[in-house]
């Protein structure tokens, strides 16, 4: 999962160079050596604020109002309702017209505003729920009609006011406000780290080993096959369920070049119409326009990877051009989503920081304090519609980084499990987290490091490595930041523990190990530690993340084949709603709809098409572990997937 942007990430190939190059020259052209070990630590510990791009009064920019829900809370319900078994409302999905009717603001409304907006020379859409509206004009025209310097605007108790005062805008409008989102965005108090507190996860064991071939075949990175065959999706396929018929939506914060798309769908056999592929471009605000990418590795694996699994169905990508996804953008590109309907299944590998980071954002002023409503009023519309929306629960582990304050011009980071982030761990998302299929590899040492079965993914196989050979860390620092690795999981405390996953062995219960100082220093020989917790558990399933058992991508370069291996519970997400587009596609079939009120039942049954991960050894994302006899363990959430047996239990 890319968090911030993947500007932000460091190679693990550069991550091994650290030194090599040094810092510049003083005045007086003296060599200023890096000392690795600082340079580690300090990129662990603190980073530099990004700031916006400042506007003048004849810049554009654009934000959102979001208007009063009615029936806030029976959307909620009715959102777990429509794909509950057993429900009288199961499968009675609604249309984003529907969803105005009985939740949004009516048609009346939103083109009084419209009216209001054009007299004060400004542009306003309104998405088909009646609940957001996109607003674009000059910032000379925002300032004047919202009393507000924009550069400067905060947020107050008035849902309209940024200023000093309250704008004059008639109650018969004011009173739908909910709130206003990427109004404040361009206060130099927003900011983003410019940091490596998340990685581009390249399979780690390469830069330290002399036989980059290994002693298995899940060594050597794999391509569709590996997921496909792993998980008896290929059993669909000899039913002959491909996802024809079906799109797979996907959100990025990057371009993809179409040519290495088709490139990699012909390698793995999948079609390559022309048709296929198709962008669709998210109306947003742009922090800063030095960070565009019009060729991302995260979404070019994105697309390839749900393509590849769903070899027939379309893919649908939803590109915001700001890479570095906050509120409005997040809650512009799922709304064009699901106002558009056109897609099954809908995949999200990025996101947005951890709830610390969201709550300095609220004490510096520039934050809407309400977010997380927010996010359960725009992800319960597509579970009202019977989209599946996947989200990457993360590839640092358990203990997430997070900001614990600000100094001057740097953030301060550390790393700690009460952490999450709200959009992976939202009650209406199918978080997906990661695991390690089974591998023996060779290091350069002569050391060994493997798994013996799937497992969790987390880096603790290094440890009995480490214990033996203490001068890895002395010679390579930059392995500290390596050692972080793991899939995303645990509690979240935002949210309420949903009713679909209340009452399951093992949820709100724990067992875990403590692997990594704050520094991500290793700890060798940590007792268990059990106890109860309270929230979202997550992930909520799991599949292969490890980049070290990970997959191949395409990306044409000048230099090498443009084949990399790559990796991350990223490469998750976009797998499983390819295999929701699959499943949709046998004959038949109603949506699948969203995911979790439904196999949170499957899995307490006799023959659970789901394979919990239950081990207390050599089974963690860094800090959980499994629980014996459960069906749910935060490390791998349900477990791994067996879709033949969930296309035939699924209702």
């Amino acid at each position: 999962m890319s968090s911030w942007g993947k500007f932000a990430a460091v190679t693990l190939g550069a991550l091994f160079a650290i030194g090599i190059n040094g810092q510049k020259a003083s005045a007086k052209k003296t060599p200023q050596k890096v000392d690795p070990i600082t340079e580690t630590y300090s990129n662990m510990t603190s980073a530099k604020m990004l700031t916006p791009t400042q506007l003048k009064p004849n810049n554009t920019t654009t934000f959102d109002i979001i208007l009063k829900p009615r029936n806030e809370g029976q959307m909620y319900s009715d959102a777990l309702a429509v794909n509950t078994p057993g429900n009288s409302q199961f499968k009675h999905y609604i249309t984003q017209d529907g969803i105005r009717d009985k939740y949004g603001q009516p048609t009346s409304v939103t083109n009084d505003w419209k009216t209001y907006l054009k007299k004060h020379h400004l542009t306003a859409n309104a998405f088909k729920s009646g609940l957001v509206m996109t607003v674009k004009g000059k910032i000379k025209d925002i300032d004047k009609t919202f009393k507000v310097n924009i550069n400067k605007a905060t947020y107050h108790s008035n849902p309209l006011q940024f200023g000093k005062h309250a704008p004059k805008i008639p109650g018969r409008l004011s009173d739908t406000v909910y709130t206003v989102i990427g109004m404040t965005d361009h206060n130099k108090k927003y900011f983003y780290p410019d940091s490596n507190m998340q990685f581009d996860v390249k399979n780690p064991a390469a830069n330290l080993s002399a036989d980059t071939k290994g002693d298995s075949g899940y060594y050597e990175a794999g391509g569709t096959s590996r997921f496909v065959n792993r998980y008896n999706l290929d059993k669909l396929y000899q039913q002959g369920a491909t996802g024809k018929g079906q799109t797979v939506g996907l959100i990025t914060f990057g371009g993809v070049r179409r040519s290495d798309v088709l490139h990699f769908w012909k390698h793995e056999n999948a079609s390559t119409a022309s048709s296929r592929f198709t962008v669709k471009n998210v109306q947003g605000d742009i922090f800063n326009k030095d960070f565009l990418s019009p060729a991302d590795d995260e979404a070019t694996m994105d697309v390839e990877y749900a393509g590849s699994v769903a070899p027939q169905a379309d893919v649908r990508m939803y590109e915001s051009k700001n890479p570095l996804p906050n509120l409005q953008n997040i809650t512009n590109a799922f709304s064009t989503a699901y106002q558009e309907a056109k897609v099954s299944s809908l995949s999200l590998s990025w996101g947005t920081g951890s709830d610390e980071y969201y709550n300095l954002l609220i004490n510096r002023g520039v934050m809407d304090p309400h977010y997380v409503n927010l996010f359960n009023l725009l992800f319960a519309q597509g579970a009202l519609q019977g989209i599946s929306t996947f989200a990457a629960s993360g590839d640092t582990g358990a203990p997430m980084y997070s900001m614990r304050g600000i100094s001057g011009n740097r953030v301060l980071l550390d790393r700690k499990t009460d952490v999450a982030d709200p959009i992976n761990t939202n009650p209406f998302i199918t978080s997906v987290g990661g695991t390690t299929l089974p591998f023996t590899h060779k290091l350069g040492s002569g050391a060994t490091i493997s798994a013996s079965k799937e497992r969790a993914w987390g880096s603790d196989y290094y440890w009995d490595v480490l214990q033996n050979n203490p001068e890895m860390l002395n010679s390579t620092p930059g392995l500290l930041m390596i050692l972080g690795a793991g899939g995303g999981g645990g509690f979240s405390h935002l949210y309420s523990t949903p009713t679909y996953q209340q009452g399951v062995k093992g949820v709100n219960t724990f067992a875990a190990r403590t692997y990594l100082s704050n520094l991500n220093q290793p700890i060798f020989g940590q007792p268990l530690i059990t106890g109860t917790d309270y929230g979202r558990n997550y992930p909520d399933v799991a599949a292969n993340a490890d980049p070290t058992t990970g997959y191949n991508v395409y990306m044409k370069s000048k230099h090498g084949n443009g084949w990399q291996e790559n990796g991350g519970t990223s490469i998750v997400g976009p797998q499983i709603a390819g295999a929701t587009a699959v499943i949709n596609s046998l004959s038949g079939r109603q949506p699948m709809g969203f995911w979790n009120p439904q196999i949170y039942q499957l899995a307490q049954t006799s023959d659970s098409p789901f394979t919990p991960m239950n081990s207390t050894t050599d089974n963690s994302n860094m800090y959980y572990t499994g629980q014996p006899n459960t069906i749910y363990n935060q490390a791998t959430g349900l477990g791994t997937i067996n879709f033949d047996k969930l296309a035939k239990a699924y209702k």
